[in-house]
């Protein structure tokens, strides 16, 4: 699944939160803000929904 910097998504786990940074080839991580503010580090393949993606911005 493809994740991407300010996605709000759900992990395998049950984590859900924004997606803060995303680094990785070989092994995808992601680095989430919770609900509650802490901060936890997440494979990007443990990822099973994206909640939320923002809209991109427009152009002028």
């Amino acid at each position: 699944m493809l994740v991407l910097r300010g996605d709000t998504v759900r992990t395998s786990c049950g984590l859900s939160g924004e997606v803060l940074d995303i680094w990785g080839i070989a092994r995808p991580w992601a680095k989430l803000r919770k609900d509650n503010g802490e901060l936890a580090f997440v494979l990007r393949t443990n990822v099973t929904e994206i909640i939320n993606r923002p809209k991109p911005k427009k152009g002028k």
